[in-house]
């Protein structure tokens, strides 16, 4: 069903009280066995029951966990393409990354899929059906399994019956399933295979989807292990299967404790003992979340650190530092790579929003306010740093501190990086990819085969300039018998066929084609550039080629051309709200750069908030990046470390004023 990307909405955090209803849910529908809660004795000696049984809440984790997240989604499936319309619950087990763990499609159907990372972490959540690995290979490219493809049957499980939702595995990994599916059939009642017909399971996720490619960091899909302990297919029972058909919710689920109930460490079905997300060593605790005078303290020290720094390594008057600075280079040259942050769970409290400035320029004014430097406001309301104070006393005085260890930049710039909630460079694929976009024509009937050999292929502008010189050089009387060598003679196929034709839509390129019509003759570069711009002619395509490949049309492995002009990624400065400036950047995709991971560098390097969200105006699922402020020039160099030519680049600045006519 996922066979196409689906577009996702934002991801928000789901409330404990609602991840343990539909975790509930899914104990209930999946008929996962609950363990009896342990018997006590009261006061009185009367047996009572643990109302806060660990085993319920261990199945709930593992299910759902606590840090689970919810998001709407969009996408088309189906031999129609059609619009389907759902919910996908987010999460991670410890130790392990993000990922969708759960979906729900559309009104009609309530039921919560797993996904193949739940299965993976649930043995025997579902039916386990098998079938060869080719199938499979069938199934991952969205076909549904029939009858005939059933093997190690009959018997089957038994809960495999008509509407069941089922997994598949192939014979060659048993117990690694790879398929999620609804039964169309009753399969537990099969009792043969052989001759068979129809459809068995029809398919609804599989490993290699857009589902199991989707990861907050766009790193792609995980590979699953050659074997996964737990999955018994002789019998699909193990610790998650048998028993619930309804359950209620505990009194304890409704005390007003969202974070849960704490884990102790419990055995698993395989004899081993797993600890509950909840609990945390000593090591990982978080540390304790600063004060604003403490973070305000430590931008400012960070200032006086990078002017150190640079009056120590620099000479005067400015010590290598170029003026004016503007207010993303200040955070991302002066403050950023001086902060102490010596952790994660430190670099989300060490932003701009939790200082009390909230924003750069008023940081700014108050390093003006302070005599360190002299600050203006340029036309567009962004303040700048035209002037520093070197001797200044608090600079002379300062005592550097230990930074963290400095990461080469993955673009090479060598600047240091400081941990952030950001997505670290090197797991985004589009860092220092090689791109080459090139412009393709595909000529009209009109020119073949007089001037070009086909009008099926498509030719680079030098191609089609190269035809031009040898059909000029194959008849020496078309310059012979011109009047100047930078003429061309029209003869009767240039004439009729380039010239004065359907193309001469324009009113100037009519009275030049009527002048040279009427002098018999026409300059080279005017017929070249006549013969390359005219869409009636040739027609506009363009090719993104990546590494080394170089356009040729018989290399079947090239990318298809696409018509049209070749795409522009689009960077807009724009008001908000009167006085806030942002900038949006938009067509991505085109050039493989996934919007989530710039939007977390974008964060980074500009210390300003971002946001990701639908295209206005573009095909569903094509986003764009929001940052606050103009950061067209940190935008430029991002893009650029990504393979984007500044020539691939259109700025569109909507806050100059319009010129008075």
């Amino acid at each position: 069903m996922f066979k196409k990307k689906p577009q996702i909405k934002n991801l928000s955090p789901l409330r404990s009280s609602d991840r343990r209803k539909l975790a509930d849910q899914i104990i209930a529908e999946y008929q996962i066995q609950v363990p009896a809660p342990p018997q006590t004795l009261d006061e009185n000696g009367a047996t009572t029951l643990d109302p806060n049984p660990t085993s319920l809440t261990a199945i709930r984790s593992s299910l759902l966990p606590e840090n689970c997240l919810s998001a709407r989604f969009n996408t088309h499936a189906g031999p129609h393409s059609k619009l389907v319309s759902g919910t996908i619950y987010v999460g991670s087990q410890p130790g392990q990354e993000e990922r969708i763990l759960w979906f729900q499609i559309g009104q009609s159907d309530q039921r919560l899929y797993p996904t193949v990372y739940t299965l993976w972490q649930n043995p025997g959540l579902v039916p386990l059906l098998h079938t060869q690995e080719f199938v499979v290979e069938k199934l991952r490219s969205g076909a549904d399994l029939m009858t005939p493809g059933l093997t190690r049957g009959p018997p089957f499980p038994e809960k495999a019956k008509k509407n069941a939702i089922v997994a598949v595995a192939s014979i060659e990994k048993p117990s690694v399933p790879a398929f999620v599916g609804v039964c169309e059939i009753d399969v537990s009642a099969l009792e043969q295979v052989q001759g068979a017909k129809g459809h068995a399971v029809k398919g609804v996720h599989w490993e290699g989807d857009e589902l199991w490619a989707w990861s907050h960091g766009g790193i792609g899909g995980k590979q699953a292990a050659e074997k996964i302990d737990g999955w018994d297919d002789s019998a699909n029972v193990v610790g998650l299967s048998k028993g619930v058909e309804s359950m209620a919710l505990e009194e304890d689920d409704a005390d007003g404790q969202e974070g849960g109930v704490s884990l102790e460490e419990t055995k698993n079905d395989n004899g081993g003992t797993h600890r509950a997300s909840s609990e945390r060593s000593d090591a990982d605790e978080q540390e304790a979340e600063p004060s604003t005078q403490e973070i305000d303290q430590a931008f400012y020290n960070a200032f006086l650190f990078a002017l150190h720094n640079a009056r120590k390594n620099g000479s005067p008057p400015h010590y290598g530092i170029d003026l004016p600075v503007n207010p993303s280079m200040l955070i991302s040259h002066f403050i950023q790579p001086y902060l102490p942050i010596h952790s994660t769970s430190q670099a989300q409290y060490y932003t701009m929003k939790k200082t009390s400035w909230k924003n750069a320029k008023k940081f700014i004014k108050y390093l003006d306010k302070q005599a360190l430097v002299k600050s203006k406001d340029r036309s567009g309301g962004e303040t700048v740093i035209f002037d520093i104070d070197f001797d200044d006393q608090h600079i002379l005085d300062f005592i550097p501190y230990r930074l963290p260890k400095p990461r080469e930049d993955a673009g090479g710039g060598g600047s240091s990086q400081t941990p952030s909630k950001a997505v670290n460079t090197a797991s985004d694929p589009s860092v220092n990819q090689n791109l080459s976009l090139q412009t393709l024509l595909r000529p009209s009937s009109k020119l073949v085969p007089d001037l070009l050999p086909s009008k099926t292929d498509f030719y680079t502008p030098n191609q089609i300039s190269s035809f031009l010189r040898t059909y000029i050089d194959q008849d020496p009387e078309l310059t012979t018998q011109s009047s100047s060598p930078r003429f061309i003679k029209l003869n009767p196929f240039l004439a009729n066929n380039i010239l004065g034709g359907s193309g001469a839509s324009n009113p100037t390129t009519q009275a030049a084609d009527t002048k040279a019509l009427a002098a018999g003759e026409i300059a080279r570069d005017v017929l070249q550039k006549r013969l390359l711009e005219d869409t009636h002619l040739c027609q506009p395509y363009w090719v993104l080629l990546r590494g080394d490949q170089k356009w040729s049309s018989a290399d079947p492995s090239l990318p298809k051309p696409k018509s049209g002009t070749p795409p522009k990624l689009s960077v807009i400065i724009e008001k908000r709200t009167g006085t806030k400036t942002v900038t949006k950047i938009g067509n991505l995709e085109v050039f493989g750069i996934n919007p989530e991971i710039l939007a977390g560098e974008l964060q980074k390097k500009c210390a300003s908030s971002t946001s990701v969200g639908q295209l206005v105006g573009g095909k569903p699922g094509q986003m764009e990046v929001l940052v606050q402020g103009d950061q067209r020039e940190v935008v430029e160099k991002e893009v650029g470390k990504r393979g984007v030519d500044r020539r691939w680049i259109e700025v569109n600045d909507k806050t100059k004023k319009k010129a008075k006519k």
